[in-house]
């Protein structure tokens, strides 16, 4: 018969050993997850990066990627950023009035909030809503948010799409673009 201290079972210092390091494989691999996950506005490629649990997306039409949860509403946002709405102004184009008030094409997303251009990553600029053909659907107003400058429609570009004015000369293009009427610079809302 085995001696108790000679058996393969009689102590348990290596399965201890074991426990002890994966629990504290696990605490540190919990707070570097904790303290790497991503936030609103961040750059990324896949909708992954930014959430693995589902609750955000990547927008990938923006420069580098942008991280963002789509379909807000005001106050759902999560912490530094804010609910934006896109495509929220009804077409001016005659036969295209919508039926309803509403414009069919309105999507929100959450945007990260800025105070200047410094808060924001490079190519982005801490612009108003307005300043990107955007409205913001939180309650308080004046926030900035990190976002893509909208680009002026080329001169000699007809802009009857953009803003439903038409174009001078009869709609052939050669002259009418405005530089003020930018209409695609959605930040974070392109993807409508």
């Amino acid at each position: 018969m085995l001696r108790s201290d000679d058996s393969a079972f009689s102590s348990a210092w290596p399965l201890t050993r074991l426990a002890r390091l994966a629990v504290g494989f696990a605490a540190v691999t919990g707070a570097l997850a904790l303290g790497c996950t991503p936030k609103i506005g961040d750059d990324c490629t896949v909708s992954t990066n930014c959430s693995t649990t589902g609750d955000r997306l990547c927008d990938v039409t923006q420069p580098g990627g942008y991280c963002t949860a789509f379909n807000c509403e005001p106050g759902s946002c999560p912490e530094d950023s804010v609910c934006v709405n896109f495509g929220t102004m009804l077409s001016p184009v005659a036969g295209c009035t919508p039926s309803q008030a509403n414009s069919p094409y309105k999507r929100s997303f959450c945007m990260a909030t800025c105070g200047e251009d410094n808060d924001c990553r490079d190519g982005y600029r801490c612009l108003a809503p307005t300043e990107f053909n955007a409205v913001l659907a939180e309650h308080a107003g004046g926030s900035k948010v990190c976002a893509v400058p909208s680009k002026p429609v080329p001169t000699g570009t007809s802009n009857e799409v953009c803003t439903g004015a038409p174009a001078a000369g009869g709609g052939s293009g050669a002259e009418g673009g405005s530089p003020s009427a930018a209409g695609s610079g959605d930040a974070a809302g392109s993807g409508g």
